[in-house]
């Protein structure tokens, strides 16, 4: 049996041979979202979105955008 993936992390010379394992993933429980979740995360996304637009075009770097999260959070105080 043939399997493709993508390695990461990890510098092999070209022919090396390998063995793969397959790990069996634990099963996530579903939980049911409460619509108060829902429009909550909605929220969230239109937040995100809207910070994206106002960094479009901008070259910014973490450490600004750090501290202009922590202005917006402080402000909200």
């Amino acid at each position: 049996m043939t399997c493709k993936g993508v390695v990461k992390g990890v510098h092999l010379p070209d022919g090396v041979t390998v063995s793969v394992t397959a790990e069996l993933m634990k099963q996530v429980e579903m939980v049911e979202v409460t619509p108060e979740e829902k429009e909550e995360r909605q929220i969230l996304v239109a937040r995100m979105k809207e910070f994206g637009q106002r960094l479009a075009g901008r070259n910014v770097s973490l450490g600004d955008l750090i501290l202009e999260g922590r202005e917006e959070l402080e402000s909200r105080a």
